[in-house]
C-alpha cells in the first residue's frame, strides 16, 4: 500500500517543522510538501496533488479557509483537515462550508491528527468503491 501523502500548511516554520517531524515518523504517512500561506498551499497542491492536506485556519496573505474553498474548487477530490489553535463552533462551521473534510485543534494533534488524517482517505477510497 502507498504511504498517505500529505501537504502541510501552516504560517510557522517552527510548527511546520515540528509537524513533519511527527508524521514522518509514520510509515503510512509522508509529508510531500509544505506552504506557509493559503496561497502557496493552492499552489503546491496543484502540482504535488496530495492525498491529505493540513490547513491552518488562520493565516496572513489567503486564510486557510478562503484556500481550502479554492482548492475544493480546483481539486474537488482534494482531501483537507483544518488546524486552528481555537476550539470554536464557529470555525468549525465554517470549515465544514468550505469543505473541509475535519477539523482539529492543535493542542489535540497527538491524539487526534492521525485518525484524521486515515479516516479522511478511508472514507474517499471507500466513497470511490476502491476499499
Amino acid at each position: 500500500m502507498q504511504p498517505i501523502r500529505v501537504l502541510v500548511v501552516d504560517d510557522s516554520a517552527h510548527f511546520r517543522g515540528h509537524l513533519n517531524t511527527f508524521l514522518n515518523a509514520e510509515p503510512d504517512i509522508v509529508v510531500i510538501g509544505e506552504a506557509g500561506n493559503g496561497q502557496d498551499a493552492v499552489t503546491q497542491a496543484a502540482h504535488l496533488k496530495p492525498d491529505v492536506v493540513l490547513m491552518d485556519v488562520r493565516m496572513p496573505d489567503l486564510n486557510g479557509l478562503e484556500a481550502t474553498r479554492l482548492l475544493r474548487a480546483v481539486h474537488p477530490d482534494a482531501r483537507v483537515i483544518m488546524l486552528s489553535r481555537y476550539d470554536v463552533q464557529e470555525y468549525r462551521d465554517e470549515a465544514a462550508a468550505s469543505g473541509a473534510n475535519g477539523y482539529v485543534v492543535k493542542r489535540a494533534l497527538f491524539t487526534e491528527l492521525l485518525p484524521a488524517i486515515r479516516g479522511a482517505v478511508v472514507s474517499h477510497t471507500e466513497r470511490d468503491g476502491k476499499a
